[in-house]
């Protein structure tokens, strides 16, 4: 999520990955009173929805809207996942499930749209099958290490395979951690939010 234009900059963005705020919440993003969000919800300028007691709750796609009606801008918080693989069904099953995370997911099915999405968008993670047919995850590697990001960048690489040897291979290449197939949903989440060091 990023709104692009306005002249005010929102600081506490991290708070902004969040589903729905309360209109206290939103008032300390956006920097204005309560009593100005409570305003706006009262004007019809801001939908909100109403908990059973009587709280305001607002979903964070109305608070885009009526932020950028209000110029603001708030900064991109949401951590970049590059997924690696050539199985459609995995990049649609991955995407689907951190819909809605704070992570930005993009993905390819080939080295060549890596390497391309890898220098457009500087991936905080890249999310790659071990055993891509056009591609050498030591290539990918050392070319991720010697782009600008690349020493911020994590490398998590899921493999069919538990040699050990392989793994320290590739661990001295500078992947940063593996994950072997076949995994639970909750197993990679996990060992994304421990490299991206986010907080569930």
């Amino acid at each position: 999520m990023q709104i692009i234009g306005g002249v005010n900059i929102v600081q506490n963005a991290r708070e902004f990955t969040k589903s729905y705020f309360s209109t206290g919440e939103l008032a300390s993003i956006c920097r204005f009173t309560k009593h100005t969000i409570i305003a706006a919800i009262g004007k019809g300028e801001l939908r909100a929805s109403r908990t059973p007691g009587g709280h305001n709750r607002i979903m964070r796609e109305d608070a885009i809207n009526f932020m950028r009606r209000h110029n603001l801008t708030v900064n991109d918080p949401l951590k970049k996942i590059l997924v690696v693989d050539d199985e459609k069904l995995i990049l649609e099953l991955l995407t689907q499930i951190f819909q809605g995370d704070e992570w930005q997911i993009f993905h390819a099915s080939t080295a060549y749209q890596a390497g391309k999405l890898a220098e457009r968008e500087k991936p905080d993670l890249i999310l790659v099958d071990r055993m891509l047919p056009d591609l050498d995850l030591r290539d990918v590697v050392r070319h991720v290490r010697e782009g600008e990001y690349g020493k911020e960048c994590r490398i998590l690489a899921v493999t069919s395979t538990r040699d050990e040897q392989d793994w320290t291979t590739l661990r001295m290449a500078g992947v940063d951690s593996f994950l072997a197939k076949p995994f639970q949903v909750d197993q990679l989440r996990e060992r994304i939010e421990s490299l991206l060091q986010v907080t569930a």
